[in-house]
């Protein structure tokens, strides 16, 4: 098989991270032993390091499968002591102290007109959400800036994931919030937080015309979705569209390539490429959030870039596995988070099929040397043609990966998803591609960038179009009910079954270049 030509150094790393990631979800599903967590590690390590001394093989993966066990026990019991010193009023011992990490709002409460701020933090490994009375005549809270809260977590449940939706309310009569760390004007987090606002306005300059294709414009290139309404995000939802909206895989590859095709164009040797785009690829997944997907793809491609410059080939799926062994090791609890988790699917299953995809439409079973280049106006446009049937190859990968975690999670079955992401994958590549050259050029001739932002703006306005005229459609968005292990297995059983059959019927004569005409 094609897709399965990968080095047993490759194998094993995905196994390692499969393993790891099992033993996570077994131990979240036994909360009851998190507290006993440093006696298991004690045990765990005199375990394996008397296995090691009697010379036992094949430790690697039962190690991946502990380890990732260890981490999720002592995860949940940390989550477990912050719940418990802050579930009501009275149990509250001593405030919490919580940095500021983003997404700082200003609202009123619409019963009595009282003012609250809320910004996001972490307690431990619980993301959580702190609102507030509004102090008079006080600066909003900054992104760097450590407050001291008291109050009571309330928890709303979603999809059972104990680790999101929590929200730690402060109020008034012996409640209190106080800032005890702020940060300088000339900190990294302030300056920060003004060039991604000055990025936000370079995105949205030559739009006047339309808000709304502006803010959908600063959603998809720097994740901002405060532009977009919730009207819109249901057509996109119901379309299974709306993960052009996370910054995520698609957008880090096409600025990542987009890097190296620069730094091509002067002439930087291949080794040193990857050392000069890898810091510019983390500084934009920086800008527009550091969400998980996007971190996942930015750890994805830095290894693909840098494996060049120790002499390495890049190997998709190696990078795909050590990138799940650091996600996952480090903060076990993200297996709830959905997006995380959908994103390490998606690209799972393109990076599977991918080579099985260029062995159905690559050139090179054409007849064509490795070094071929289209030269003629036919061979162009059969490039071409074999470029796209590659894009709706890993378009269908990407949705048949992605249906069993929507079934599972959002009860929904997006056949829509199917055939808008054809059309998405083209021009969100393309509007990304225009948004960040228009936004680099901005700063060299604001003209200019006004017109690549309106370049970018007509692809907008085409996805718009499509998510639209698909999610009219009746079949496009079905509710199921939950879908069980097993029809999640026999799901991609199935679809494993049919490319496999496909690749293995698939003619082996290599045809001359003139028998395709």
């Amino acid at each position: 098989m094609p897709f399965f030509r990968e080095s047993r150094a490759t194998r094993r790393l995905a196994a390692m991270a499969a393993a790891l990631v099992s033993g996570a979800c077994c131990a979240f599903a036994v909360p009851q032993c998190a507290e006993l967590w440093p006696v298991f590690a004690y045990i765990v390590v005199a375990a394996f390091l008397a296995a090691w001394g009697w010379g036992v093989r094949g430790l690697h993966i039962p190690a991946a499968f502990v380890l990732g066990a260890l981490s999720a026990f002592h995860a949940d019991n940390a989550r477990a002591r912050v719940m418990a010193g802050n579930m009501n009023l009275r149990s509250t011992r001593e405030p919490l102290v919580l940095e500021v990490e983003g997404r700082v709002a200003e609202w009123t409460r619409k019963r009595d007109g009282v003012p609250f701020v809320s910004f996001m933090s972490h307690a431990g490994p619980l993301p959580i959400k702190v609102v507030m009375p509004k102090i008079a005549d006080a600066p909003l809270p900054q992104i760097g800036e450590k407050w001291k809260c008291l109050g009571w977590i309330s928890r709303r449940d979603t999809h059972g994931n104990r680790f999101s939706a929590h929200s730690l309310w402060v109020a008034s009569g012996g409640v209190y919030a106080e800032r005890v760390a702020s940060v300088s004007p000339w900190s990294p987090c302030v300056i920060y937080a003004a060039f991604s606002e000055e990025l936000s306005r370079r995105a949205g300059a030559g739009l006047d015309w339309c808000d709304e294709i502006a803010g959908l414009n600063r959603a998809i290139l720097l994740g901002r979705r405060s532009g977009l309404t919730k009207e819109r995000r249901d057509i996109f939802a119901a379309a299974g569209t709306i993960h052009v909206f996370a910054i995520s895989g698609l957008h880090v590859m096409v600025v990542a390539w987009l890097i190296s095709w620069l730094l091509a164009r002067f002439d930087v040797p291949i080794r040193a490429q990857g050392l000069v785009a890898v810091p510019l690829v983390v500084a934009y997944t920086m800008l527009t959030g550091a969400r998980p997907s996007a971190v996942r793809a930015a750890f994805m491609v830095s290894l693909c870039l840098l494996a060049p410059a120790v002499g390495r080939r890049p190997d998709p799926l190696a990078a795909w596995s050590a990138t799940a062994l650091a996600v996952y090791g480090l903060w076990p609890e993200r297996v709830f988070d959905v997006g995380c988790t959908l994103s390490f699917v998606v690209m799972f299953g393109i990076v599977l099929w991918g080579d099985g995809v260029r062995y159905l439409v690559s050139p090179l079973r054409m007849g064509e040397s490795p070094g071929w280049h289209p030269t003629n106006w036919r061979r162009r446009v059969r490039y071409k043609v074999e470029s796209f049937l590659g894009g709706v190859c890993v378009s269908i990968a990407a949705w048949v990966a992605s249906v069993p975690v929507t079934a599972c999670v959002f009860n929904r079955f997006t056949v829509g998803g199917l055939v808008a992401n054809v059309v998405l994958i083209f021009c969100a590549r393309k509007m990304v591609l225009a948004g960040v050259v228009g936004i680099a050029l901005s700063f060299l001739c604001l003209p200019l960038g006004a017109l690549f932002n309106n370049v970018a703006a007509l692809f907008t306005g085409a996805m718009v179009y499509a998510s639209e005229h698909v999610a009219a459609q009746p079949w496009a968005s079905v509710s199921v009910k939950p879908w069980s292990a097993w029809t999640c297995l026999a799901w991609y059983a199935l679809w494993l079954g049919l490319f496999s059959a496909i690749c293995w019927f698939w003619p082996r004569r290599v045809p001359r270049p003139k028998s395709w005409w």
